[in-house]
């Protein structure tokens, strides 16, 4: 998923709506085609509570099957969710978060609400596509406990009779949708996962979850609402050290990936979190997750102080809460306590030029190439760039680029030769500008942020 738009600010609200596209209803005596629809008497309720529209004043098209684009609706509908605190520097394009999307259609705006308010929908689906009742629920579910601050349960396992037909990756959504009691299985204990699910059976399936919402809400004390940008420093300050001055938007929005990049970055340039040879977790909403924020949340996966949920998501566009970043921040300190990095070469001092060297050929993998450097030499943010991207570009593991250079504030303190590694370094965010712009190319480069640089190049490049 794409994220050309940044989000300044953020709130959305779960509420008791629900929405069927289209023009509004006079009556629920208007509806000439729900007498065979079982549990018909949710559709007419939500319909005399005002929180329904339809097809026609008298049709509600209740075998009518529906399409991805028309599910995004219902949900961004159903839960109320809307862009009325959201700021952007760029006004976004649906485009800009799912490929598929035509910025033009009637269906834009619902998707980009979608994308802003983190419910987890694939980057590439395709908006004319016909809904099976395993996808349609998986992403009910899922949009639920996002915006609804579920907990995660560990469902009551009720044998499907035809489970072989489900997508293992909806499996779990779809046991949790029966726990809630979203979904039934039918009288042959089959929940028919391949069929393309009908107007009435999604209005029916979106009744059933906000009445469960409405039953489980988070209390209302104050750890059930998002976190505050000031709430995340004091809690990080906290763990890594009250002198630690940590720079963060105060109208920021806080999301479980912004957070635990701050938590896991802070610690790391602060020199209290060792080198780590990570074996990537398999994340399966991965493409949700801004490229920057990625090793530090594959980092804060290894270390133990976040986790996936059941489906192997991380839901990384979805608010956290007080509790939720408490709980992280706990098991940063605990961490911390039992794995004390020595004071004798910590990371927080500048690398020698052996310890280069080692990072380079671990970034450059199994590199036939001489990495010359002298031994004597002091590394710096701008020698150590250079001759990481010189040697990944002489091994062909770097792509080719049309650079569109970008502006740097002390660009005339760069050496000449260096410029274009740190362009490029720049365009593959390998790298990044402080807060005023400036690339500070002659300060020494430390072994977290050395290290940060490598574990990026990495994550384009998987072994």
């Amino acid at each position: 998923m794409k994220n050309s738009s940044k989000i300044i600010t953020l709130s959305a609200a779960v509420a008791l709506a629900l929405s069927l596209a289209g023009q509004d209803f006079a009556s629920a005596a208007a509806f000439k085609d729900l007498n065979s629809v079982q549990d018909k008497d949710k559709i007419i309720a939500l319909h005399d509570s005002g929180l329904i529209r339809g097809i026609t004043a008298e049709l509600f098209a209740p075998n009518k099957t529906v399409t991805q684009a028309e599910s995004v609706q219902f949900f961004v509908n159903a839960l109320e969710l809307n862009l009325d605190l959201v700021r952007f520097v760029k006004e976004p394009q649906a485009s800009d978060y799912y490929k598929n999307a035509k910025d033009s259609s009637w269906y834009a705006n619902a998707f980009i609400v979608a994308a802003v308010n983190g419910l987890d929908l694939p980057a590439d689906l395709n908006p004319n596509e016909k809904m099976t009742r395993e996808a349609f629920t998986y992403q009910l579910v899922h949009s639920i406990e996002i915006t609804g601050k579920l907990p995660i349960i560990n469902p009551i396992v009720q044998k499907v009779k035809d489970q072989d037909q489900v997508n293992v990756d909806y499996s779990g959504s779809i046991q949790r949708a029966l726990n809630y009691g979203v979904v039934d299985l039918d009288k042959d204990g089959k929940f028919h996962p391949k069929k393309e699910i009908t107007r009435a059976e999604a209005a029916i399936e979106i009744s059933n979850a906000l009445h469960y919402l409405k039953a489980h809400r988070a209390p209302q004390g104050s750890d059930s609402f998002a976190l505050t940008s000031e709430q995340a420093a004091q809690l990080i300050k906290g763990a890594a050290g009250e002198k630690l001055q940590i720079k963060i938007d105060p109208k920021a929005v806080v999301s479980r990936e912004s957070f635990t990049y701050l938590l896991v970055h802070t610690l790391q340039t602060s020199g209290q979190l060792p080198m780590l040879n990570l074996v990537p977790a398999e994340i399966k909403d991965n493409d949700n997750i801004d490229i920057l924020n990625q090793g530090a949340i594959q980092t804060a996966i290894a270390l133990g102080f976040v986790q996936l949920d059941p489906e192997g998501n991380f839901n990384p566009k979805a608010g956290i809460t007080h509790t939720d970043a408490t709980v992280i921040v706990d098991k940063a300190v605990q961490y911390l306590k039992d794995h004390q990095v020595p004071e004798q070469g910590g990371v927080s001092k500048a690398i020698t030029a052996e310890q280069a060297v080692e990072l380079i050929k671990k970034a450059a993998g199994d590199t036939k190439q001489q990495i010359k450097i002298d031994a004597e030499a002091d590394v710096t943010r701008e020698s150590f760039t250079y001759l990481l991207i010189h040697t990944l570009q002489a091994e062909g593991r770097l792509p080719m680029l049309k650079l569109i250079p970008r502006e740097i504030k002390d660009n005339e303190k760069i050496d000449i030769q260096y410029q274009g590694a740190i362009q490029t370094a720049l365009a593959l965010k390998i790298v990044e500008l402080d807060s005023e712009g400036n690339f500070n190319p002659k300060n020494g480069v430390t072994l977290a942020e050395a290290t940060a640089m490598v574990d990026r190049i990495a994550d384009k490049n998987p072994m």
